[in-house]
């Protein structure tokens, strides 16, 4: 495809300053396919944006255009270019760089196509999403010119939102240092929708910033935080500190005074927002409003893409748009990754539903944990979360907000009290809603709390209710309904054990203690003793299925030659690529229905890969055989298993594994069996048990199993893994491990 295209850039030998340096850029098409090209970020856009490298007296000449957060592309954003055709744009690249200096000046231009479509027919495609994308780089191809010192310096588009600010009639919505909120707390003061809906991005912006220093910083080890390698790239102490301190000088600016303009004139196609470099201006466009509250590419991670182009101490690029590409980014070149504004707003964005809150053990016996704009439901006995969760918060909460909950607590009169920034919400259990009148303000009805955040709140069984935010934590009095005298006091040196700092979630469990949350951790406290129990604080992911995932694994799939291994749970599955180690798709989990013609959409006990290019399932006493070259199940199933597999059990099969040595092995429970492919049948002598033919693995049995192409096999149970040595004919050393912090995108930890 780059053998079609040819690029060039020409321009006048001099020119003076002050006046338009026009340069041309030329495309030529010199294939014969027709293309669609995403003209994002290239000259074919109209725009000087950030394409070119300029460079006088030795030095580099900063960008100072325009940066956008942007969406999935439309058609809009796409130009065709015909066969033969040659398409050329002239502009004035004076607009973004300071051209100040007499003197020579060379300019390198650099195009990064984000997506280019084949046009191969008359229903061709006219856009696709960012995961979908086909990317293509041309040049560099560079051109010369003079600048003569006979005219007055002219300002950038940079410059000039710096000095001049928003336009006269700008709807601008203000917050900061002395501006405050756009509306009073328990005032009727009437607040556009729309200013309202931003605030709401600030203020979750704002607090998912925060947490996301934490987990640099504090939360978890820089060489274990697999979060961060997945948005920034393998582990390095100077990249690792980079990062935290962009994270950091993002949050700064956004401390000082800000605006909000909600009328700009010159959006973009399919562009959220945008800004310059050192503006204190975010200009939102229409396709905000269309983004969600909450999840990924929501409003909030919108407002922390654009303040970190902003921030004059971080100065983020748009290198690549979108979680695949930034996600690819960060396995190609991290340190671009590392520069690169969707990163962090996807670290931000995936923390965000990672993060447990506002735990609250209800009178029904179960536990409830918040993430995001979504929720969790625990049965607290088996400490697993319960099928098709996690949900969304709205409808299933009426009343409640529907994105961000900071802390919430059980009360002993029927009520749970949920809290966010400076507002409470009293939540009756026995009506299933949120009571009218709310939300009110902490300050006006809690004596003695903070009135502006609450990070947890657990109630005791001493008549107090404890209240944390950041490293100190307050004693308040349910009786007197009032903060004990002597409050706030520091965390450390007065709960014994835990952590000094960042508690995220606490929650009173029926056994005695109190379980409290940080990042990816929690500390299970006993009440009795006043100290966290031993053995803590312990990974969530491995220790609570089900919590930020859909928890534990009932199929391992490599198909023969494949590049990926599908893991099945319930109606779900996830493909895993081999070569990256890591879930392959932002999208996954998706249905089992729809994606796998044929099978069966709700539930799988086992599959294994089969000579002949066959796949074949299990599904309580039946089976299905899959062709993999049709991708779809064969006609005629699902049969029986007991008249078709002479020998094997007739139903409740837990995995399978196809060994190299013309075996296949199918395990339940205790036993397992082993199954000459050849022959068609189980050998003689089976059933027998795991324990001791299985050196080394669990000998009441396993989740599931999958067979490798380095000699090893994978097996599953629970939230943890082993590896099994097929030469050696035992598990390796070092086993069981979490599947979380070893197979990113599988059910497990964030750190």
């Amino acid at each position: 495809m780059r053998e079609d295209f040819r690029l060039a850039i020409r321009g006048h030998p001099a020119y003076s300053r002050g006046e338009p340096v026009l340069l041309t850029f030329e495309l030529a098409n010199v294939g014969d396919t027709e293309y669609r090209l995403l003209i994002w970020n290239t000259p074919l856009e109209g725009e000087v944006l950030n394409f070119l490298e300029v460079r006088h007296a030795g030095h580099v000449v900063p960008y100072d255009g325009r940066f956008f957060s942007r969406g999935d592309p439309g058609p809009a954003s796409y130009r065709t270019i015909r066969a033969g055709e040659t398409i050329a744009e002239q502009l004035d690249i004076a607009e973004s760089y300071a051209l100040d200096e007499p003197g020579a000046y060379e300019v390198t231009l650099l195009v990064r196509f984000a997506d280019v479509i084949p046009v191969t027919g008359p229903e061709a495609l006219t856009a696709r999403p960012r995961q979908e994308h086909q990317g293509l780089v041309l040049g560099p191809v560079t051109t010369r010119f003079e600048l003569l010192p006979d005219g007055p310096a002219r300002p950038t588009a940079g410059e000039r939102a710096r000095t001049e600010g928003p336009k006269d009639g700008a709807r601008l919505l203000t917050i900061g240092p002395g501006a405050g909120r756009p509306a009073a707390e328990e005032r009727d003061i009437p607040v556009p929708p729309e200013f309202a809906e931003v605030d709401a991005a600030d203020a979750n912006a704002r607090a998912w910033l925060d947490a996301a220093i934490a987990e640099l910083a504090s939360w978890t080890a820089g060489a274990d935080n697999t979060l961060y390698t997945e948005w920034f790239g393998e582990h390095d102490a100077a990249r690792y500190k980079t990062v935290l301190d962009r994270f950091a000088g993002t949050r700064v600016w956004m401390n000082t005074r800000i605006h909000y303009d909600l009328s700009p004139s010159d959006c973009r196609a399919n562009s959220n927002a945008y800004t310059h470099l050192g503006s204190d201006t975010v200009h939102i466009c229409p396709n905000f409003f269309r983004l969600p509250v909450t999840g990924t590419d929501a409003r909030f991670g919108t407002i922390v893409h654009e303040w970190s182009h902003a921030s004059p101490i971080v100065g983020t690029a748009d290198i690549a748009y979108g979680l695949p590409a930034s996600r690819d980014l960060a396995v190609r070149n991290p340190d671009a990754a590392a520069k690169n504004a969707d990163n962090y707003s996807s670290f931000v964005e995936t923390l965000s539903l990672r993060m447990l809150t506002a735990p609250v053990f209800l009178p029904n016996g179960q536990v409830y944990f918040f993430a995001g704009g979504q929720y969790y439901r625990m049965d607290p006995g088996t400490r697993r979360v319960d099928p098709d969760f996690p949900r969304p918060i709205a409808p299933h909460w009426p009343g409640l907000w529907s994105g961000r909950i900071d802390a919430g607590v059980m009360w002993n009169n029927g009520k749970a009290y949920f809290f966010r920034d400076g507002q409470y919400m009293r939540y009756d259990i026995d009506s299933g809603k949120v009571d009218p009148g709310y939300p009110l303000s902490i300050s006006a009805h809690w004596r003695g709390l903070w009135g502006d955040r609450i990070d947890a709140a657990v109630l005791w069984d001493n008549g107090k209710a404890y209240f944390f935010r950041d490293d100190q934590y307050m004693q308040y009095d349910v009786a007197s309904e009032k903060v004990d005298p002597g409050y706030p006091k520091p965390i450390a040196g007065n709960w014994p054990g835990l952590w000094g700092n960042g508690v995220q979630g606490a929650v009173m469990w029926n056994d005695g203690k109190a379980y409290l949350l940080r990042g990816w951790q929690y500390v299970g406290y006993d009440v009795a003793a006043q100290r966290a129990a031993p053995a803590y604080p312990r990974a969530i992911g491995e220790n609570w299925p089900g919590l930020w995932s859909d928890g534990g694994i009932d199929v391992a799939l490599m198909y023969s030659r494949n590049d990926a291994v599908y893991f099945m749970r319930g109606t779900r599955y996830r493909a895993y690529d081999i070569a990256q180690n890591r879930v392959v798709h932002p999208d996954f989990p998706l249905t089992i229905e729809g994606n796998w013609p044929g099978l069966w959409g709700d539930g799988i006990d086992a599959a294994v890969p089969w000579p002949g290019g066959k796949v074949y399932f299990f599904r309580g006493s039946e089976f299905m055989r899959w062709d993999v070259a049709e991708n779809r199940v064969d006609a005629g199933f699902p049969l029986p298993i007991a008249d078709h597999w002479p020998g094997l059990w007739g139903d409740g099969l837990d995995a399978a594994v196809l060994w190299p040595n013309g075996k296949a092995y199918f395990l339940r429970g205790s036993e397992y069996m082993r199954y000459d492919v050849a022959a068609g049948r189980v050998d003689p002598g089976y059933p027998l048990p795991i324990d001791p033919f299985w050196p080394g693995l669990w000998g009441d049995g396993v989740d599931a199993g999958v067979v490798w192409d380095n000699g090893n096999a994978y097996f599953f149970k629970g939230s943890q893994y082993m590896r099994y040595d097929i030469t050696a004919d035992r598990v390796e050393d070092g086993y069981p491990l979490p599947i979380g912090s070893n197979w990113p995108g599988l059910p497990g930890r964030t750190g």
